[in-house]
Parts: C-alpha cells; structure tokens; sequence
C-alpha cells in the first residue's frame, strides 16, 4: 500500500508458548487502528515489539517502506514511534515539565534552559485539559487521571508519526476521554498514524477508523469500526457469545461499616454513609469527586480531622484508627493502581495471594504451613479463574486482568468482609469484567459487603444495588436500583459546580 505507514508480516513470538502467530497487520498514514482482544491474546506482546522492549521469533516489519527493527526503546523514538503505556512511566520525583519533556530538555549554554521547558510543559499541558496543573509540580502529587493524561501528552511531544495507545482512557472520566479523542481525530487528520489498545469498546467504535481482534495471538478479524457492534467485537474476542447476567436480589444484612461525619484533609466536608453485609455499593463521581479519597479514609490510610469510621467485627463495634486496624478488623482494599498500591513484583502468585494472611489464624510467632498455603492458593487460582503457569509464576508476568484477580484473591484469603474497590476493572478485557461482576456478586450473596468506585457509571449500574454520587468531595445524591438513570447520576455529580455557577450569576 503506497498510504501504508506500517506493515506488520507474518509476526511471531513464544515464550514458553507461543503468543503471536503469524500476524499481519497494516496501518495507513491518518488511521487511528484499534488492537481489541482479551486479557493474553497477545495485544501487549505486539506494542512491545514495536516499541523496542521487546524482540520477534520471525516475521516483518516495514515502517513508511523501510525494514523496522528496534532493539530499544530508544530505537523506537528515533524512527518517530511514540507510545503511552497503560503501566504509566512517569518519575515521581521529576517535576511535571521535567517528565513532559526528558527526552528533549531544552537547553541554552549547556543548561536546562527552565523558561522555555515551562513554556513547552504549558502547551502540551493545556491540550490534554490539565489547565490546573502547574509545570513544577511534583509528578508524585498528581491524581492517577492526570498521571494518565500526563503520560499521553509526554508520547504527543515528540510529534510522533506513529503513536501507540495502550489503554489510554482507563483511568479517565467520560469528559477526559472525548476530550482526549478529540485530539487523536485531530491529530490523525494532520496524518498521525495511531494504534489504539483498549478494552473499553465503545471508546473504540466511537474514535476508530479500522478495528483488528486479537485472539490467542492470530488476528481472526479486521474491518471498519463502524462495520462492528460491541457484541459483536466481545464474541470475536472470545471466540463465542458472552452471556450477560444481571443482578439478583439477594439478602441484605445488618451495617458492617459506618462513616459518620467524616472529614480529611482531602475531604474538607463532612462525609456520613454506611453499607451493609450482601450489599454492593456504588460511588460515583466525577475526577476529583473524592472517591479514592473516601476509600481511603474508610480504610485509615488518612487522618479523619472529625467524624469517626466504624466496623462491625463480631459482635463489637471497631473504631478504624489506621489500615493495620482495618486489616485485623477485616476491610480490604484494592487500590485504582495494583502497580504501585498492591502488587509485589518479582513474588510468586502465591506470595501476592497469601499476605496478608488469614485474619483468623493470624499470629506473630505462627509458622508459615507451605503446604497449606499452595493448597489454597490453588483453590483461589481455580475458584477466580486466573490464568498463569501455577502458583510460583511471577506476578509481573500476568496480564492486568489477572494481576487484579490475584489481588482480589488476597483479600478472599485474609477473611476480608467489607472490600473496598476502586475502578476494580480498570484496563481489562469485557471478558475478565464481566468474570469479576460474578465474583462482586457471589461476595455479596456469601454475606460481604463491597463498596465499588468507577468512572464507568455503565458499571456502577449493572453491578450495584445503591450507588452514592460525590460532587465536589461531598456526597450529593443516593439512588436505589429502581431509579438508576445515567442521566440522573451525571446531573447529581455535577451539582456541586452547577450550584456554584448559579451562585455566581453563571
């Protein structure tokens, strides 16, 4: 093809199996082509490839016509191949400029020329929607989000002639990521080849020129987008039509957590709710609403300045002072990034499943029973379906579906009955979602009580039996099942902002 930007010719990869297998695929210069697949189809192996972090068995790779084979990242750069990863790279300890612009610091006179990095910094900044953000701000201060949009304007930086997207919307709200396609429509229109990784599918459909599917590492299907149903790229992407359950009604039991006028530093006003044992609750909310920021409180990770957070634990009332307490107590909590809030990379499966221990048969002088613990992490690995080699493969090896299973596990094991959730389904396939609602549902029914916040309001409604709207950090509206409208829970979380514009006269 004389418009082809990149073509990819009988591709293959093994590991200790084969995970690409012979597969073709072109790209034309201004196409934005969506990579749809599930969990391990072979999605991650491929931008891996392109982008130098990893090498191929067999197979071509032509880039604007010429042979591309990158042993580096750097490589990959200098053949004008930007990416954004799911797994974010941003540098903590680095300003936002400074991680906006490391591999091209402007200089002058041998030195980092500061006023015009700023000046850079502002206007890649300004284009992703973080306005606010200020360019010498500590990138470890800022919001999974902002990290998020961080990191995709750092890839556009470098004005790239292909750019590689891989999961870009997941840990954005629905006004982030039409934003954010917005500019990829725009950008691809100038003639910017972009490949887009995502397995939030309507995001696809609505920003994709062409869509391949992914399955067991071969493309079993390519075409337009707009030729393609959600259902139908879910089918393809397993290999048979998912069935879709709903929620049930199950037995609601007494309050096994209660917040009472709750404030933090990050919560400024008073915060009261309470969930009860067989009850999934939903917080919802737009970035920023103060989702995580409850969750963690609820969990003692922040100082309460008032109120108090009670469990039930037995037959006593537990006042939550810190995360130790709540562990012992039995709160779990899987954090919005299992990279840095969960996982233990370089640990067996295992040993990411079995800490924190039991909460019953916990004890400090209590020998570790090896056989037991494999007996059980096998029965977890069976009963949550997770796919890896056996307990002793390294976590970091599994996909992010998986990974988030293992984490679930964790908890599962410790006796945990009250699971905090925040954006449990974040970057894994409809598949893996769907296989995770089932286990949300099957806690409640065994008696436990989650607590689930997701940008997705689609999610919130399918799995929740009550779901509590945050605008602003405080809560702003509550509905039951009957009176789920996305609608009505998008009006309530901006409220807080349509009241303060009426009040200005806006």
């Amino acid at each position: 093809m004389d418009d082809a930007r990149l073509v990819i010719q009988n591709l293959n990869k093994s590991y200790a199996a084969p995970v690409l297998a012979d597969v073709n695929l072109t790209v034309a210069r201004g196409e934005v082509h969506a990579l749809v697949g599930e969990n391990g189809a072979g999605k991650t192996t491929l931008v891996n490839i392109l982008t130098g972090l990893t090498g191929r068995n067999s197979g071509e790779i032509r880039l604007d016509g010429q042979p591309y084979a990158p042993e580096k990242p750097a490589d990959a750069f200098a053949a004008g191949v930007s990416f954004a990863a799911q797994e974010l790279s941003i540098i903590g300890s680095l300003n936002v400029a400074e991680n906006l612009r490391l591999r091209h610091l402007p200089r002058r006179r041998g030195v980092i020329d500061r006023s015009e990095l700023e000046a850079q910094a502002r206007e890649m900044l300004n284009l992703v929607g973080l306005d606010s953000v200020a360019a010498g701000a500590q990138a470890s201060t800022l919001t999974l989000a902002q990290r998020q949009l961080l990191e995709i304007a750092k890839a556009l930086s470098d004005d790239p002639a292909l750019l590689l997207l891989d999961e870009p919307t997941a840990a954005l709200n629905a006004i982030q990521a039409e934003r954010l396609h917005a500019i990829i429509r725009e950008r691809a229109d100038a003639g910017l080849s972009v490949i887009y990784v995502s397995h939030r599918l309507h995001d696809v459909i609505e920003v994709a020129d062409t869509v391949s599917v992914l399955r067991d590492g071969r493309v079993v299907a390519s075409g337009p987008a707009a030729e393609f149903s959600v259902d139908e790229l879910v089918s393809l992407m397993a290999g048979k039509t998912l069935e879709r359950t709903t929620t049930a009604s199950r037995q609601i039991g007494d309050v096994l957590i209660r917040a009472d006028a709750i404030t933090t530093a990050e919560l400024p006003c008073p915060v009261s709710l309470s969930a009860r044992a067989g009850e999934i609750t939903g917080l919802a909310g737009l970035g920023g609403a103060g989702r995580t920021e409850l969750l963690h409180a609820l969990f003692g990770l922040e100082v309460l300045t008032s109120g108090t957070v009670t469990k039930r634990y037995h037959d006593d009332d537990i006042t939550i002072k810190n995360a130790s307490q709540a562990v012992r107590s039995g709160l779990a909590l899987v954090g919005e990034d299992r990279q840095s809030m969960g996982l233990f990379p370089g640990q067996s499966v295992r040993t990411n499943m079995m800490l924190p221990g039991n909460r019953k048969h916990r004890s400090l002088f209590r020998a570790i029973d090896t056989g037991n613990e494999q007996a059980t992490a096998d029965s977890l690995i069976h009963k949550l379906g997770i796919d890896c080699r056996g307990t002793e493969q390294d976590i970091a090896e599994l996909s992010g579906g998986n990974q988030q299973k293992a984490l679930i596990a964790r908890w599962i094991n410790a006796g945990s009955d009250v699971f905090l959730l925040d954006e449990p389904t974040r970057g894994v396939d409809v598949g893996t979602k769907h296989a995770l609602y089932e286990r949300f549902r099957e806690l409640a029914s065994e008696g436990a009580c989650l607590l689930i916040a997701s940008s997705e309001i689609e999610e919130l409604m399918t799995v929740c039996d009550r779901i509590v709207v945050l605008s602003d950090r405080q809560v702003a509206a509550e509905f039951t099942r009957e009176a789920f409208t996305e609608e009505a829970i998008l009006t309530a979380a901006f409220s807080a902002f349509s009241q303060a514009a009426r009040a200005h006269g806006r």
